[in-house]
């Protein structure tokens, strides 16, 4: 049964939701010192500037000047401008404030109590003492200020509700999404293990995460069922394999320990039995070293070799086997190379390009043995003039147990070029089996610093 996804409501809000209330919550601190001090700053300076008008009215008019000024600004301003003229014994001379300041600011701006028709009141002032002695007083109600922070409160909380909302319905169809995606990906894995191994995760063309995810996935199970289809074609061909030559063992068996069997005839079958057991035997090391290969483990036996040197060495060991068949090999100059490479592996592999060569290109044909650099890689070329393989085998030849032999008893394994495949794959490279025109050209590449 399938499972969805499940996760807590939520799940993805919750992270940004805490970010987004920690910011806003400096942010409504911010504001509000920001605010407090633009209107304090806006207040002081109109303040000021007023101080200095009626202070320059008073040096003009006199008394009467200032009062008249005074009034006049009051009824004109603001509700929350106040003034006050108070003469040096503190009695009010003009202005709508009843009472003078017990404590004057520090500074010629701060905050003072004082008295109107209406009660007491605090207000952010200030005062100048003028040359008759008189204290002129000239503020503002700090009621403002604190109307002026609750409109920026307000407006603060309407952001914060709009913020809230957004993150709130931006996190629910993240979190649905997420869900739907994750979904999709753990239903390829509940198909994968219920056997289905064609099977992959939908991959769109947007390339998020998902879809990087989706794709490693894919290639992923693309390896496993190839290994897994490697494996049954090598269990299934390896069954059919070894079933003759077990056979053959068997029935050899049974004639050296039959009583009636003469003491050569029963040495000959010992020996059947012991050719026999030698080609199991060259089977199974052939397994281990494409399995070694393709797997990475022989990489620890990478050591620097002279390509051209070891290719020359084979070609001289070889040579002998392709005049046997009646062949002629021709070495082309080669260039020094050096590279880190599995020198054993590569030595079987070129080993059986011509070890291929001498048996299925026939009598007269030449064998090339060349060894080629390019920028980063090099490529032994083991070509022939023989008859070649059909364009439609040249790719399933490269699997393992694979021969186009009529008859499958024939000599040979059907291993020699999964070796060379498996050898190629160490090295970084690839086994490239082309038309020479006529004749086979087969091209072991190597990727050096692989």
């Amino acid at each position: 049964m399938r499972r969805s996804v499940r996760l807590r409501p939520l799940a993805f809000t919750v992270f940004a939701m805490i970010t987004v209330l920690g910011a806003v919550a400096l942010a409504f601190y911010m504001v509000n010192l920001s605010a407090e001090d633009v209107f304090l700053d806006r207040e002081h300076n109109a303040a000021m500037a007023e101080r200095q008008i009626l202070t320059e009215a008073f040096e003009l008019e006199g008394v009467p000047g200032l009062v008249t000024r005074m009034e006049r600004r009051s009824r004109l301003a603001a509700p929350e401008a106040h003034y006050g003229l108070f003469d040096a014994a503190g009695r009010r001379i003009g202005g709508d404030l009843l009472a003078a300041p017990h404590r004057l600011p520090s500074g010629g701006w701060g905050q003072v109590e004082s008295r109107t028709l209406a009660g007491p009141i605090a207000l952010h002032a200030t005062t100048e003492r003028l040359p008759d002695g008189s204290l002129l007083v000239i503020g503002r109600d700090a009621a403002g200020q604190r109307d002026y922070e609750s409109r920026t409160a307000d407006g603060l909380l309407i952001a914060l509700g709009i913020v809230v909302t957004a993150s709130l319905g931006v996190g629910l169809l993240l979190n649905a999404l997420v869900i739907q995606r994750a979904n999709a990906v753990a239903g390829v894995a509940e198909r994968i293990a219920a056997g289905d191994l064609g099977a992959r995760a939908e991959v769109s063309e947007r390339g998020d995460s998902f879809d990087r995810i989706g794709e490693s996935l894919n290639r992923m199970l693309d390896r496993i069922e190839e290994l897994l289809t490697g494996m049954r074609t090598v269990t299934d061909s390896l069954a059919h394999d070894l079933r003759t030559p077990l056979t053959r063992m068997r029935r050899a068996v049974e004639v050296a320990l039959d009583p009636a069997t003469s003491h050569g005839d029963c040495r000959d079958a010992l020996e059947s039995v012991s050719t026999e057991l030698e080609r199991v035997l060259s089977v199974f090391t052939a397994l281990i070293d494409i399995a070694r290969a393709e797997s990475g483990l022989s990489r620890e036996m990478m050591q620097p070799l002279r390509l051209d040197e070891m290719v020359v060495d084979l070609a001289s060991l070889f040579a002998p086997v392709l005049e046997d068949a009646g062949q002629t090999l021709e070495i082309a100059p080669m260039a020094p190379l050096a590279m880190d490479g599995h020198e054993q592996l590569l030595r079987q592999a070129v080993g059986n390009l011509l070890f291929n060569a001498a048996r299925h290109a026939g009598s007269g044909a030449t064998v090339t043995l060349a060894v080629l650099s390019a920028p980063g890689r090099a490529e032994i070329v083991v070509a022939d003039n023989g008859p070649g393989i059909p364009e439609a085998d040249r790719g399933r030849v490269k699997d393992r147990f694979v021969r186009l032999d009529a008859a499958r008893g024939g000599s040979g394994s059907g291993l020699g070029l999964s070796i060379v495949a498996a050898a190629a794959k160490l090295h970084g490279g690839e086994l490239r089996l082309e038309d020479n025109r006529p004749g086979l050209r087969a091209v072991l590449t190597l990727v050096r610093g692989a």
